[in-house]
């Protein structure tokens, strides 16, 4: 049983990240040039893998 919510947290957290990174690399309304696109993908990357950090502090904080 402790293996079976294992892996739902896993499958939960990487839902959350994926859902998190698609959110802000595609509709966050952010304007891509030829040269910030590496860097801002990487902070975006950064962010969804601590999304609940992400949205439970850092968005309300500095949010939209």
């Amino acid at each position: 049983m402790k293996i079976v919510a294992l892996v739902v947290g896993i499958w939960i957290y990487w839902i959350g990240n994926v859902a998190t990174f698609v959110k802000l690399t595609f509709f966050d309304g952010y304007n891509y040039t030829w040269w910030n696109w590496i860097v801002v993908i990487g902070i975006n990357e950064f962010l969804a893998a601590i999304w609940p950090i992400y949205w439970i502090v850092l968005r309300p904080l500095f949010g939209h």
